[in-house]
């Protein structure tokens, strides 16, 4: 299937996971003249691929090349996979499938330099990805990266969800959240609500290993060796703001802090001008 975004092209493409999965994504742009590197975007919790087109076609006005992926329990269900939404083996798929991911764009666009894009959820896969493996990376973006929850859970609840979650990984609850936490655009708001896809089912284990890579990036965030952009919604009521900037902190000189007038999607808010411009302009930095 092709699709036309922006000023390029849009492919979709299935590239093997490393325990065998298919890994569903949109190819975007590549092999356009000119580009000047390829980035790969890992969506937020319950979203897909395919709502972040826009951001595609963005990168692309830009000169980059982008790939965008359905992280496990994300995007349309497998062939008669019934449970689906929300469900993940382990917290390493994540960071297994954005390796192969990140392998496919090289193959794909050889001699590119690769960057990592990742919003809430996303953004908590790829500060583990690039810890993980750096050396595979010129920079990466962080929107609103998940590291703390704005409303803090009970210890009656978390050690309820260990349990659940080395029980069983089917085991699931619901947390959808309400589009006015995520944008202050009424149309962009709307688009939450019609899309098919757009999901809050979340399994106990994959809510386990999210908090695990929370605390693992806030403990180690000195360590990180590539630079960040790392964007946040002065509005977020979603996500703890102060986690972001105690990151952030830690990182020192290889973090690029920004604030926006946004709700926790800075990307589908009324700031996203402003902010799509800087991102940019963080990405262009980084290669000259």
């Amino acid at each position: 299937m092709t699709d036309n975004i922006g000023s390029g092209h849009m492919e979709k493409i299935s590239i093997a996971a490393k325990d065998g999965a298919a890994i569903s994504a949109l190819a975007c742009n590549i092999g356009a003249s000119g580009n000047k590197g390829t980035v790969v975007v890992c969506h937020g919790f319950g979203e897909h691929a395919g709502m972040y087109r826009e951001l595609a076609g963005i990168l692309g006005q830009g000169g980059y090349a982008s790939i965008l992926f359905d992280q496990r329990g994300h995007g349309a269900p497998p062939v008669g996979r019934k449970n689906w939404f929300g469900i993940t083996p382990s917290y390493d798929c994540f960071l297994d499938d954005v390796a192969s991911v990140t392998e496919a764009a090289k193959l794909a666009s050889p001699g590119l330099p690769v960057a990592l894009y990742g919003h809430s959820m996303g953004g908590n896969i790829v500060i583990n990805a690039i810890l993980r493996e750096p050396s595979g990376y010129f920079c990466a973006v962080l929107e609103a990266p998940w590291l703390e929850l704005n409303r803090k859970l009970s210890s009656v609840v978390i050690r309820f969800s260990k349990i659940a979650g080395k029980l069983s990984p089917w085991l699931t609850t619901m947390n959808k959240l309400k589009p006015g936490a995520l944008t202050s655009d009424p149309e962009r708001a709307e688009h939450y609500i019609i899309d098919p896809l757009y999901h809050g089912r979340i399994s106990f284990r994959m809510f386990n290993g999210i908090s695990a890579g929370c605390a693992n990036a806030l403990n180690n965030a000195s360590r990180l060796a590539i630079p960040v952009f790392v964007a946040y919604a002065g509005n977020d009521k979603v996500l703890c703001n102060d986690a972001t900037l105690r990151f952030a902190r830690e990182a020192g000189d290889m973090a690029t802090v920004m604030e926006y007038d946004s709700r926790h999607a800075i990307h589908n808010d009324t700031k996203r001008d402003e902010y799509f411009r800087d991102m940019i302009g963080f990405l262009d930095a980084q290669l000259s």
